[in-house]
């Protein structure tokens, strides 16, 4: 939408609520299953070729037939090796500088090494074993500043000192900032980035900082991880206080055998009530080592962790880190032993099975209108929607001349009134108020224009291919009250402060009868309301008056949808806020530095959230434009067929303020091309009954 050029950035101040609901009680839960701990960075580690991360990605069978195993990965790195530099407290002979981080981030973006070996075998193993049940998922440590430290090196041209709490929290932001940019161009395909580790596993020196951190991390839409070890640790339990999206407590049993299994029970046991996740350990060098034949084996040990874990339901309701040492898979993955090899069976089975169960708990919605045009009508700068205009809006010629409806549905709406007054508080400008909502609903239900001029288009094309059979459905805007307004206006005498809810509230339910209203008033004979449509793009400004709105709509047997933008605050708790339905952006098609895995990550984030899609293209698309973005509209083509979404999952679609017109008033093969392609999957999608509800078919 066009709200979207406004806050699409980089490094947006958006925020993410957390990845599940991770309760007291319950098991904690994250996106993803299964996250393999990978130390990579420091010189004392494996190179983490293609080779080497191969048995973390895929699992040979003794029997020999293959399967995906890890469905996330968490690079980190706690020294730098050689040049034993700490990357936190406690953990070199020297703490890390500004160079050693950047180095460490050198190490681990390293072509052909670590992250890009990781994206390169999960792309090989593609073709061979098809896409993988859950999508692959990375989480990145970050270093923690040694307090005290004053030799780190400049930022902005500041020296800092980390004896003072700013200095460190712009340190680690400027990591997290340098890992986002570097993560988002590399060109990955098949990895998506989930979140950030805090790399200290307790929190006595940067607890001050630790929940500014996880804020920064909150607002750049992405989640943050903490593994704490068992032993007493005064903020292991307040892992949510400290800001923390998902905590997986360390039982540290496998390593000394003078402690008993009652503390890994009793691991379990403690994650349960205070909802966390587990870890599951085992390392293969060492004292400790887990492979059958080696001296001072402890194979058992591993085996307690498989029984435990049974017995204790983690692996039915838990998300599991797995921790194996510096390459304990590896290792296992090369041992001739049979034992060995039974033992990688048993696990990689359980994870399949997990990872199996989760993916079929994601599914696309269904919705009564299979595809929703937005129609952005009412701002002085744009088309006035007469029936003319809307005519490649309802019905589309083909190349070879045939003509069909496309679109079911009409969302109208518009951010602002062309003459500085705005509908939603997103542009921070001047809020506008009952005159300005009142002037909008004039221009909404103006004679030959906007609706009524779709149902005029509508009528004539009747006679051109025959009843639709069904009534093209309607959607219209609920604005957003800009909270802290108190100039809005009066209702039934009394003066609405927007610093109060329920006057929120109040003006919403008085817009609503005026919708409703109007439409009624308009005896359309093509049309029929069927839901309200709400205005903010994100729950950043008004998160609690939604809620309170929902039940006004559904009391006029309306549907009151949203359409979030990327990865926006509540996106994951829509239903929470009243939706019915939810539509994800992608917010692939603005900005050619977007590489087109986010189609497809946007497509996982949907099946997982209960969520329909947002198809987005504007005047770009054109031939003629010399931004020349047809193929990214192609691309968006491409991912609904590869992700299924054409086939099962209602769509709206933001086409800029008319591109469908744009493309008729502008010929060129390339432009009717993909217009008709475009297109035809919409008419063909008329024929699926599956996207809408069964009592809706």
């Amino acid at each position: 939408m066009k709200l979207r050029t406004f806050i699409i950035s980089l490094l947006s101040g958006v925020t993410l609520l957390a990845s599940a609901e991770n309760v007291a009680g319950k098991y904690g839960t994250d996106i993803t299953s299964d996250m393999a701990l990978i130390y990579a960075g420091g010189t004392q580690r494996p190179e983490w070729t293609a080779e080497e991360i191969t048995p973390y990605v895929i699992h040979t069978y003794a029997d020999g037939h293959k399967d995906w195993f890890f469905d996330a990965f968490l690079m980190l790195e706690f020294n730098s090796g050689a040049t034993d530099k700490g990357f936190g407290n406690a953990n070199g002979k020297h703490a890390a500088n500004s160079q050693d981080w950047q180095w460490l981030m050198d190490r681990q973006f390293a072509q052909g090494k670590n992250l890009h070996a990781l994206d390169s075998v999960i792309g090989i193993y593609k073709k061979e074993l098809g896409e993988p049940r859950l999508r692959h998922k990375v989480v990145l440590g970050i270093p923690a500043p040694c307090k005290g430290q004053t030799d780190w090196g400049e930022l902005k041209g500041k020296k800092l000192d980390f004896n003072n709490a700013d200095d460190r929290i712009a340190a680690v932001t400027w990591y997290i900032d340098q890992l986002i940019v570097r993560f988002l161009y590399a060109g990955f395909e098949n990895i998506d980035l989930a979140g950030f580790y805090w790399i200290e596993e307790a929190l006595y020196s940067n607890g001050d900082i630790v929940p500014t951190i996880n804020d920064i991390i909150y607002k750049k839409n992405y989640l943050s991880y903490w593994i704490p070890y068992y032993a007493e640790n005064p903020f292991k339990f307040k892992w949510k206080e400290m800001g923390f999206d998902v905590a997986y407590q360390q039982p540290n049993y496998f390593f000394d055998r003078s402690v008993p299994k009652r503390q890994l029970e009793a691991a379990c046991d403690e994650s349960k009530e205070h909802g966390m996740a587990l870890e599951f350990e085992f390392e293969t060098q060492g004292k400790s080592r887990a492979q059958y034949d080696a001296p001072d084996s402890y194979h058992d040990r591993l085996l307690d962790y498989i029984k435990v874990f049974e017995k204790k339901g983690v692996f039915k309701d838990a998300s599991v880190a797995w921790y194996s040492g510096t390459k304990g898979f590896l290792d296992m993955a090369r041992s001739d032993n049979a034992k060995d090899r039974k033992v990688m069976d048993r696990i990689a089975s359980i994870v399949a099975k997990r990872q199996k169960s989760k993916a079929e708990s994601f599914s696309y919605p269904v919705n009564q209108v299979r595809d929703l045009a937005l129609i952005y009508q009412g701002a002085t700068y744009r088309i006035p929607w007469t029936k003319e205009q809307f005519g490649p809006y309802v019905a589309h010629t083909f190349a070879d001349g045939s003509k069909d409806w496309i679109y079911d549905g009409y969302l109208f709406l518009d951010f602002n009134d062309g003459k500085g007054v705005h509908y939603t508080p997103w542009y921070g400008f001047e809020g506008a108020k009952k005159a300005d909502w009142e002037w909008y609903l004039g221009r909404l239900f103006e004679k030959d224009k906007a609706l009524d001029a779709l149902d005029q288009c509508i009528e004539e094309q009747k006679a051109v291919l025959g009843d639709p059979g069904f009534k093209h459905k309607v959607v219209l805007t609920m604005f957003t009250p800009i909270k802290g307004l108190k100039t809005w206006g009066e209702i039934d005498g009394k003066t609405l402060d927007f610093d109060k809810d329920e006057d929120m509230v109040t003006a919403c339910s008085w817009f609503l009868d005026r919708l409703v209203e109007g439409f009624n008033d308009g005896k359309y004979r093509n049309l029929e309301l069927v839901g309200i449509y709400w205005l903010d793009e994100d729950m950043c400004h008004t998160g609690t008056i939604s809620a309170k709105i929902a039940p006004l709509v559904k009391d006029k047997g309306l549907e009151f949808s949203w359409i979030p933008y990327f990865k926006a605050r509540g996106f994951m708790k829509w239903q929470d806020y009243g939706f019915d339905v939810a539509y994800m952006q992608p917010n692939h098609f603005f900005d050619k530095r977007i590489p087109d895995r986010r189609l497809d990550e946007a497509c996982d984030f949907a099946k997982r959230y209960g969520m329909a899609l947002e198809f987005e293209s504007d005047q770009e698309a054109l031939s003629q434009s010399p931004e020349g973005k047809r193929a990214r509209m192609e691309a968006y083509i491409d991912a609904y067929e590869r992700n299924g979404v054409w086939s099962s999952v209602p769509l709206a679609h933001y086409t800029g303020s008319n591109l469908l017109l744009d493309f008729v008033q502008n010929p060129s093969p390339e432009n009717q091309a993909v217009a008709d392609r475009y297109c035809r999957h919409i008419a063909d999608r008329r024929k699926i009954k599956t996207i809408v509800p069964k009592d809706k078919r």
